[in-house]
């Protein structure tokens, strides 16, 4: 019987149709203390939806050091790099800072190089001891602090390389979520230069609109309206191009959960008067967001409206408006990833997204598989019998006997990790 070995052409098969696309997924460690269906546990999370999961937050100590938000979350990261026993090719990150962070200790930290030092040294220590696989900066926002932000861009990259270097690990990576509004990314980043330090920057498109304004508006439309000619997806992705980013750096921010506003009047389209921020939900307790589950809930047997030139939707239910984004939104989101070379999609926040399947009859996590399913191929999982050999699929050798009758059906391609 005639064999023929292919290992290389089948290796080589593998790693071309593997997906370049990131799709990262940002993990809060308060949705763990909610209470009944609003409770996500670091357990209850499905390790293969996302390429890269991130931790939200860590916090900087006084003496400059990377320490957890909570005391309580040193379970939590313990439990959330354990997923990575059940999926191997996970990456998982350790965001610090966020939006209710004192962007002061940020700036101190960042201030000198003996305290940027020290931060980067507790940084590769906690890092190394719980699992993680990179940071992410979450410094909303270094304006005025520029520089410094690059410096500390620079000087984490450089430590985590000697470190990978001295220890034969894979370095740590240096990730960093980034705004997407002009204004801010003028006083807050030297673009280039930053993007020689990290291997990829979460752009924060949404929150366009909120409770500063006096009208409706949508927080995260993919295109602009007439008034809105740099509130937009579309506009931020290019502008971070622009200033000389690599597209594939570029990781495009989607919002599992929706703006929400208070009508003034009886209008109640895009533009409307409104007295307010939205009520807080049931679950989230947020004064002006629902989670997409939450708006599920608000928005059962009312009409969906969409907004053509922005392609996203929004719903109206009594005096609540609600944007949102869904699986049509979705979709012309992707397309611009794709269109335009991004380097993938981030959520903000799997707790955001109907988990559990049971408020929008959808399945679980339909915003979140959605995307996968389009964004990122399915993969092929490494069998358990595989892993206990220690055999990975590029080392796995295909034998194909030439005396096979010629009517078998050949597989044309193949699902691969």
């Amino acid at each position: 019987m005639g064999k023929l070995i292919l290992t290389a052409g089948l290796c080589l098969l593998m790693t071309s149709m593997a997906s370049s696309y990131k799709l990262v997924c940002y993990y809060t460690s308060w949705s763990n203390y909610r209470t009944g269906e609003g409770k996500l546990t670091p357990s209850d999370v499905d390790p293969f939806q996302c390429t890269h999961l991130i931790f939200a937050f860590a916090s900087i100590n006084y003496d400059n050091e990377l320490i957890p938000g909570d005391q309580r979350d040193i379970e939590s990261y313990k439990t959330f790099n354990g997923l990575k026993d059940r999926n191997p090719d996970l990456k998982t990150l350790l965001a610090v800072g966020g939006q209710t962070f004192c962007k002061s200790q940020f700036r101190s930290m960042a201030s000198t190089k003996a305290k940027r030092d020290r931060f980067i040294k507790s940084s590769i220590q906690l890092l190394r001891n719980y699992g993680f696989d990179g940071i992410n900066l979450d410094w909303q926002f270094p304006t005025n602090s520029r520089r410094k932000f690059t410096w500390l861009c620079k000087e984490l990259l450089r430590a985590f390389s000697k470190e990978a270097e001295e220890t034969g690990s894979p370095r740590l990576l240096v990730t960093s979520a980034v705004s997407a509004s002009k204004g801010i990314i003028d006083e807050s980043y030297e673009m280039a230069k930053i993007a020689n330090y990290l291997d990829f920057l979460n752009v924060m498109t949404y929150n366009f609109h909120g409770f500063w304004d006096s009208v409706t508006g949508h927080h995260s439309p993919l295109d602009q309206r007439t008034a809105d000619d740099q509130l937009n997806t579309a506009f931020a992705m290019k502008y971070w191009q622009d200033q000389g980013v690599p597209a594939e750096k570029l990781i495009l921010g989607l919002a599992a959960f929706g703006r929400t506003f208070t009508l003034s009047t009886t209008s109640s389209g895009v533009g409307a008067p409104i007295s307010n921020v939205g009520k807080a939900g049931p679950y989230t307790m947020e004064a002006g967001s629902l989670s997409y589950y939450e708006v599920c809930l608000a928005l059962e047997g009312k009409q969906i409206e969409w907004i053509t030139d922005q392609k996203v939707p929004y719903g109206v239910a009594g005096d609540q408006w609600i944007g949102f984004d869904n699986k049509e939104s979705i979709d012309a989101k992707v397309k611009h990833v794709k269109d335009n070379n991004l380097g993938g999609v981030f959520v903000w926040s799997l707790d955001h997204d109907d988990f559990n399947g049971n408020f929008c009859k959808q399945g679980k996590y339909p915003l979140v598989s959605h995307l996968r399913s389009i964004l990122v191929p399915e993969r092929l999982p490494t069998s358990a019998k595989e892993r206990m050999m220690g055999i990975i699929p590029s080392q796995m050798t295909l034998t194909l006997f030439t005396n096979v009758p010629t009517e078998f059906p050949i597989p044309r391609s193949v699902r691969v990790p």
